[in-house]
């Protein structure tokens, strides 16, 4: 990978560019995130010792990797395939002002994902920026839901099928479009998408719209602008929109189980 792939994916972002371009852009392919640039993967002995954790959402991107783990970090990120699942809205708005996503159960769908390959201090680092135990819930894939892809500049095959898989899914549920409907994140390529898919602007919009018609006290506006500045400038607004997202939320059960993390292990790495 060359310069240019990293203008592309770690261009600089502001405060409302997070919110407004989420979940960012992404390789296809594998790659490495080394030193703030990115480079091929092209040795598998990189994956040893680390956890396979599968990216639905940010998490899918450099931009996102360097802002969690930092310009030091090394991380290796293979593409995946996840299976019967679509990738949807959550009933959530993060505090940086996008509407989250989760893995949703959707028959017959496939979505181009990958999987961040991480050692045990960027694992705790992840479960901290998921809020673990609050907004998501750490998971372990059920077998056969994730399919790893071929990596040629490692020399092909390089994850075993058998290799376990983690992840995350947001404890909140998913955003109800309507009539019990999920929206799926029309950014993130899948074959055989069932769901409706909704832009984020479009997903913003949809949630001022409900939480204002609902609770006008707020003050949300009516413009995308004021929303975003209403939720990150105003913590307890942006609880009080996701407690009113709950209330319409849908359940996010799917292919996984959810994980007990002892919340001293994450904190000795912290």
């Amino acid at each position: 990978m060359t310069a240019p792939l990293d203008h592309t994916y770690l261009a600089a972002q502001s405060e409302a560019q997070r919110a407004i371009d989420y979940p960012y852009a992404a390789p296809e392919g594998a790659f490495v995130l080394r030193a703030g640039r990115l480079t091929a993967l092209d040795d598998p002995a990189l994956l040893g010792g680390r956890t396979a954790v599968l990216s639905v959402g940010s998490n899918r991107a450099p931009v996102q990797l360097r802002r969690k783990f930092g310009d030091d970090a090394i991380v290796p990120v293979t593409p995946a395939i996840l299976h019967d699942c679509d990738i949807v809205h959550a009933a959530t708005v993060s505090y940086y002002g996008a509407v989250s996503c989760t893995a949703f159960p959707s028959r017959g769908t496939d979505v181009m994902l990958n999987v961040a390959w991480l050692d045990a201090a960027q694992l705790a680092i992840m479960h901290r920026t998921e809020a673990i135990g609050v907004a998501y819930d750490y998971v372990r894939m059920l077998t056969g839901t994730v399919t790893h892809l071929p990596v040629p500049s490692a020399g092909g095959d390089i994850v075993a099928p058998s290799q376990p898989v983690f992840g995350y899914s947001a404890r909140s549920g998913v955003l109800d479009l309507g009539g019990g409907q999920p929206g799926g994140l029309s950014r993130i390529p899948a074959r055989n998408r069932q769901l409706p898919t909704l832009a984020q602007d479009s997903a913003a919009a949809l949630v001022q719209a409900f939480v204002a018609g609902v609770d006008p006290d707020l003050d949300l506006g009516t413009d995308r602008d004021r929303f975003i500045a209403r939720v990150t400038d105003d913590r307890s607004c942006r609880l009080a929109v996701n407690e009113h997202l709950r209330g319409r939320a849908i359940s996010a059960d799917g292919p996984w189980k959810v994980q007990t993390v002892d919340a001293d292990d994450i904190a000795a790495f912290l």
